[in-house]
């Protein structure tokens, strides 16, 4: 019930006690529990004498009608269900889930999309958490099947983060770059990150869910527990967008460019990728998923026409492939060399 409160007083308006009361049918102590409650989805309210009860800033709820208000009629047919949570673990859990239980039964080529404005327990690449503050940036998972085996997807998480470049790219978002394979960056600190989650045969139908978080508008002191330099639309342009019309043209775009990975592979890509690659020409040292150090140290040449990150090492030029490694920037400063990028992170590499 907390909820329908909230978005009674999403407007960041003055409320009176009694007619939110009366609105929602409930006693005035009922609302001051409500009150209590949204106070713990960690969302500051101001109560005022006379004058009631005010969220400190307004808020930009997620709803159906609008996020599909924004998608054009061809887009629209190939979203086969579309659901948000208002709170929720993890989309990508809720998700795997309905998998698990046999109801979710994807039709050919369209798209499931589960979305939450708050996760409990997101989650991200590595199994590290991604904070996910209630309300002021988007988290949610697209489910789609394949008619490719498991070997044949990769690039496609490489695929997914060019498509939000593309998005915010026709915001007037600049600057973006993408750290191999999938971490969406603006001056070096993360905007987005991206999650991919496998199934299947590995030669015949697959089911992939793609996770993904954006930083819309995050509040810092919601923000404490990540340890790592992060940054949002809000602080690039200025402002705070609509984030159902941001969350459509994802959903449209992610869409658009799953259809073409599946007809065309990874090579259709490669020269855009090229473009956007935050890592090229810089020395990195590959680590493993428990942030362990592998040895490989080398620079980065891109990527290959199947997405695998190229390296020149002290070997020659070497090939990996994304799973379980990732590249952290080394820095040569006065003969020795110290990583500035990618410390041990909570929320990293996420969603």
């Amino acid at each position: 019930m907390h909820f329908e409160l909230l978005k009674l007083l999403a407007d960041g308006k003055f409320h009176s006690g009694e007619d939110l009361a009366t609105m929602l049918e409930v006693s005035r102590t009922s609302i001051w529990n409500m009150v209590s409650k949204i106070e713990k989805l960690g969302l500051e309210l101001h109560s005022v004498k006379g004058k009631g009860y005010k969220l400190l800033e307004p808020l930009n709820l997620l709803e159906q009608e609008k996020i599909f208000k924004f998608i054009p009629a061809d887009s629209k047919e190939k979203i086969q269900d579309l659901q948000i949570f208002q709170s929720i673990a993890s989309t990508s859990t809720h998700v795997m889930e309905l998998s698990r239980k046999g109801e979710l039964s994807l039709s050919e080529k369209k798209i499931f999309v589960c979305i939450a404005e708050q996760q409990t327990a997101g989650k991200g690449r590595r199994g590290r958490p991604w904070v996910s503050p209630y309300g002021h940036n988007l988290y949610f998972t697209i489910a789609r099947e394949f008619n490719a085996g498991i070997s044949e997807l990769e690039g496609l998480s490489l695929v997914i983060a060019l498509a939000v470049t593309r998005v915010l790219g026709r915001k007037q978002v600049q600057g973006l770059g993408i750290k191999w394979p999938n971490d969406i960056l603006w001056q070096g600190k993360k905007l987005a990150g991206i999650l991919l989650e496998i199934s299947g045969d590995p030669t015949g139908l697959s089911q992939v869910l793609i996770g993904l978080g954006l930083n819309v508008s995050a509040n810092p002191d919601s923000m404490v527990d990540v340890d790592q330099a992060w940054v949002d639309l809000k602080t690039i342009s200025g402002n705070v967008p609509d984030r159902n019309e941001v969350m459509a043209d994802l959903i449209v775009e992610i869409a658009k460019v799953i259809d073409e990975f599946e007809e065309k592979g990874f090579t259709t890509f490669k020269s855009e990728w090229d473009n956007n690659d935050a890592l090229r020409n810089q020395e990195v040292e590959l680590k493993t998923h428990s942030n362990q150090p592998t040895g490989i140290v080398g620079k980065v040449l891109g990527v290959n026409n199947q997405g695998a990150l190229l390296l020149q090492t002290k070997d020659g030029e070497e090939t990996f492939h994304g799973g379980e490694l990732s590249p952290r920037i080394v820095e040569k400063k006065q003969g020795q060399e110290n990583q500035v990028q990618g410390r041990q992170e909570k929320g990293s590499e996420s969603l």
